[in-house]
């Protein structure tokens, strides 16, 4: 069977709907967003009964409140282990979390600029991690976990650019061909027996 991976970003945030930035810090899920987490979970448990996923072994989520909500949320239906997993965290955005796209933008346009355009010349001068650092943090996280299930169907539950990097370091893909996740959207990569990873589907909403 190999290792099945399903990728979930986060339900809609305050932060999200006022365009601020987010990082380590936290807003809660909007009611949209709570709505969105329980449809993806009663989809996902449809699917499971339904055969079109195998069984669900563990959800292992961001230790954000807003990824822990969404996880909890999906795990309503699915019914399953759930564990907190520190490197699924976002990107530390230092002190541009809390702030306003619009104000960052006006004060640093060529670091927003690599920020969302241009990673590969992205250099954090706001107390922040370098995209790298993110990439092998997560990296590492997703190892270990991969090193208890082995053969199984995880759920991982994190954010925007950490589940981007993660995917990309796992398919050995530019990131920049890794579509932006939405909102519980959901993303199914998988590993065969020789320990290759591939893209099933990314970014899907199943609801």
């Amino acid at each position: 069977m190999g290792l099945q991976v399903y990728f979930v970003r986060h339900g809609q945030t305050v932060w999200n709907v006022e365009k601020r930035m987010q990082g380590w810090q936290n807003s809660p899920l909007t009611s949209q967003g709570v709505l969105e987490a329980d449809l993806l979970g009663k989809a996902m448990a449809q699917m499971v009964q339904d055969s079109d996923i195998d069984d669900i072994d563990r959800i292992d989520t961001s230790p954000s409140k807003r990824a822990i909500q969404t996880a909890e949320h999906l795990n309503h239906f699915l019914n399953t282990k759930l564990e907190t997993v520190p490197e699924f965290q976002e990107l530390n955005m230092g002190d541009w979390e809390g702030q306003y796209f619009a104000a960052i933008e006006a004060k640093d346009p060529k670091e927003w600029h690599d920020f969302w355009f241009d990673q590969s010349h992205y250099q954090p001068h706001n107390g922040g991690e370098t995209f790298d650092e993110l990439s092998k943090r997560v990296r590492t996280g997703f190892d270990r976990v991969a090193e208890e299930v082995k053969d199984g169907t995880i759920v991982i539950v994190s954010h925007r650019i950490a589940i981007r990097f993660l995917i990309s370091s796992l398919v050995e893909e530019n990131v920049l061909e890794i579509p932006d996740p939405k909102s519980t959207s959901l993303s199914h990569i998988r590993r065969d027996e020789r320990g290759v990873y591939a893209v099933d589907f990314l970014n899907r909403i199943v609801y």
